[in-house]
């Protein structure tokens, strides 16, 4: 009997301390609020809200430069980039930083669940007096420079900047990550213009929509086309031969987007301007 009451506390504790395992194993593998990249039981959604949300915001308005917003974003867009981040065929400095290791995990139905919650939200918006709406910037995203071979933006971009498809919105989105990522996604229409040229689009770009001014209804008159044709000449880097043309241009996934010259060229090009 005496022995029976003795194993009868450590019995009781032992039960005890069993049923707060299981409990605390119930919390930590709660699906609603997990953090857990790797488990493929994770919703996207919850993803989104309880990682995503630490460099991209709750409802995908980031406040630092560093880190795109992506509120309002076309879906299939932030689809094809977590995508080609997942394969490592998005190869940016920042990017191998911050977004290959997570997104290794990521399975096609978390990458399509974060795409719909980001491109659901509210969309994008510049603060106000933080993007300068500019003339020349405006002027370039709706004409281009045609002079030296440069589409419009708004030809893939449209007219309020508000993308398509695989193409990304670019309205209200933060002027210097605009600068950052046209420098490696747009390497053939960036590369014959001149570094004050990107950060006016930028900046333009940056300032339409909520917050900001609104896009233009009309493309800009010829007078204003020939204005800006007597601006500073675009600086080429000397991959383009003397009249202008690009010398042995392909596309490569490595470098995520068009690079002209040799690859080793192409990629100091773009590291230089992460």
């Amino acid at each position: 009997m005496l022995k029976t009451l003795m194993l009868n506390p450590l019995a009781r504790a032992f039960r005890c301390a069993a049923l707060c395992s299981v409990a605390l194993g119930a919390g930590c593998a709660n699906l609603e609020r997990s953090r857990d990249w790797s488990d493929e039981h994770v919703s996207g959604e919850v993803l989104a809200q309880q990682v995503c949300s630490t460099c991209h915001g709750v409802t995908g308005q980031s406040v630092n430069s560093l880190f795109p917003k992506l509120a309002g974003q076309q879906k299939a867009y932030i689809q094809g980039q977590l995508e080609a981040i997942r394969g490592r065929d998005r190869n940016s400095e920042r990017t191998r930083q911050f977004m290959w290791g997570p997104a290794r995990f990521l399975t096609n139905a978390q990458i399509e669940q974060i795409a719909t919650y980001f491109s659901s939200q509210p969309e994008m918006r510049a603060e106000l007096g933080s993007a300068e709406a500019n003339e020349r910037g405006k002027t370039l995203y709706y004409q281009g420079l045609p002079s030296a071979g440069v589409e419009s933006c708004a030809s893939c971009h449209g007219n309020a900047a508000e993308g398509d498809d695989v193409v990304p919105r670019l309205a209200g989105q933060h002027p210097a990550y605009l600068e950052s990522r046209a420098r490696i996604a747009m390497t053939r229409n960036v590369a014959r213009l001149s570094d004050a040229d990107i950060a006016s689009i930028s900046a333009y770009v940056a300032s339409i929509g909520a917050g900001g001014v609104p896009p233009a209804r009309l493309a800009p008159s010829g007078e204003a086309l020939a204005r800006l044709a007597d601006g500073p000449d675009p600086v080429p880097p000397s991959v383009f031969d003397a009249n202008g043309d690009a010398q042995n241009c392909r596309y490569s996934v490595w470098t995520y987007g068009w690079y002209c010259g040799s690859f080793f060229d192409a990629i100091v090009y773009h590291l230089k301007r992460q």
